[in-house]
């Protein structure tokens, strides 16, 4: 045997021993690695959606670590047989096939390096927005929660003002209904007036029984329907608000000419209500609704304008000095039928001719009276309402106007009325 050159130190023999050295050691380090990962998974702060990202790689080892490894190992093992090929004696074939092997595998993995750079840009956009949007699914969920939480906080509240609008709607509703319903014209006010007046009050009942706190969103949903069977279209009021509104001038809206109606009969001083009231109602004479001094000549010979019967048979008079002042104090008086047939019965054909042109005059005095009783720089739209309420006769407009007597008496403003009126 040739002991100076052992089998042990051949350099085939030599290579191979390296070879399975090398390939320990990368097992060794796969093991490691999937020690590492293993561990990862079974750590209580992985979370689910790290789990499921891990499921999808190779061996649960971060992406590309399998390729690395075998990459390195073909670099490791390969390029020192492929430089040294003829010291360890290999044939040209064999010398051929390794170069191959490891030109293959380096251009599949820098190839597949380059090439996957897009995939990963795209993969961690993709996870950008994944992580985006369970950001916003989150802040959507606080936010729901935080909105309850508010609903339920401002609950009690609401249901006050719920109760609070629904009894203005139900003092309304009882003043026309029981009050004033059996005088209106039929068809004025809806037919199911009177039985949304009913469930209305069933739900301002129950409420009231409820214990402080204790209302809930039940409570609120039966106060709300309540006061849309009222306040809605089908409801005493906004019906009569409706027909009021279509005898009247068209002003700013649909009941934009009933706001302004209501709102001069409101903020109106007592006398000058009565005179509005009186206008509208076309209720009969009654002199303390004439101030002394109230209507000067002039201004009575203007409403002459508007009495054509009188404008007629004292047109020859009126240059005569002192006769409109006088004729204004006659008309004036409780007893001015008989007291103008007695001094100008002659100029009448009938009594009931003096009587009919004695009615005319009063009405346009008491027109005057009534636009002289609003303020200074008066919106000409509101005049023009008032004037045209005071001569249309029409039962929804004297029927407001009744209303609002109501609602002066209980100092019950009609602002928030016609703002709670729903379509």
């Amino acid at each position: 045997m040739d002991l100076t050159h052992p089998p042990f130190w051949q350099p085939a023999l030599l290579a191979a021993l390296l070879i399975f050295l090398v390939g320990l050691a990368f097992a060794g380090f796969l093991w490691w690695l999937a020690a590492r990962s293993f561990a990862v998974l079974q750590s209580p702060t992985t979370t689910p959606e790290q789990l499921a990202s891990l499921r999808d790689l190779p061996l649960a080892l971060p992406e590309g670590t399998v390729r690395a490894v075998l990459a390195l190992i073909v670099g490791v093992v390969g390029l020192p047989l492929l430089l040294f090929s003829q010291t360890l004696r290999l044939p040209d074939a064999v010398a051929g096939y390794v170069n191959g092997i490891i030109a293959g595998v380096f251009g599949y993995y820098f190839g597949a390096r380059g090439g996957s750079a897009d995939a990963q840009t795209a993969r961690r956009a993709t996870e950008a927005l994944a992580t985006t949007t369970r950001a916003h699914e989150a802040l959507r969920n606080e936010n729901a929660a935080l909105g309850q939480q508010a609903a339920t906080a401002s609950l009690p509240g609401q249901v006050a003002g719920a109760m609070a609008a629904l009894q203005r709607q139900v003092a309304v509703a009882e003043t026309l209904v029981e009050s004033l319903g059996p005088a209106l014209p039929p068809g004025l006010l809806p037919a199911g007036s009177a039985a949304a007046l009913g469930k209305a009050r069933q739900a301002l009942a129950a409420a009231g029984q409820l214990a402080e706190g204790k209302a809930d969103a039940t409570t609120l949903a039966s106060l709300t329907e309540a006061l849309a069977g009222l306040a809605g279209s089908s409801g005493p009021f906004p019906a009569l608000a409706r027909a009021a509104a279509a005898a009247l001038p068209v002003v700013g809206g649909p009941l934009g000419a009933v706001a302004l109606l209501l709102g001069l009969g409101w903020q109106a001083g007592s006398a000058a209500w009565h005179r509005w009231r009186a206008q509208v109602l076309d209720a009969p004479h009654n002199p303390t609704l004439f101030e002394a001094g109230g209507i000067t000549p002039s201004a009575a010979a203007h409403c002459l304008g508007a009495a054509p019967i009188f404008a007629r048979v004292f047109a020859p008079h009126l240059a005569e000095p002192g006769f409109i002042a006088a004729l204004l104090d006659l008309v004036l008086r409780e007893d001015a039928p008989a007291r103008l047939w007695a001094e100008h019965g002659s100029a009448f054909a009938t009594p009931a001719e003096a009587e009919a042109g004695l009615t005319e005059y009063r009405r346009a005095l008491l027109a005057e009276a009534v636009a002289a009783d609003l303020p200074a720089g008066t919106d000409p739209a509101a005049r023009q309402v008032l004037a045209a309420a005071g001569q249309v006769r029409a039962p929804a407009v004297q029927a407001l106007a009744l209303l609002l007597g109501e609602l002066r008496a209980a100092r019950q403003d009609p602002t928030p009325l016609l703002r709670e009126m729903t379509p």
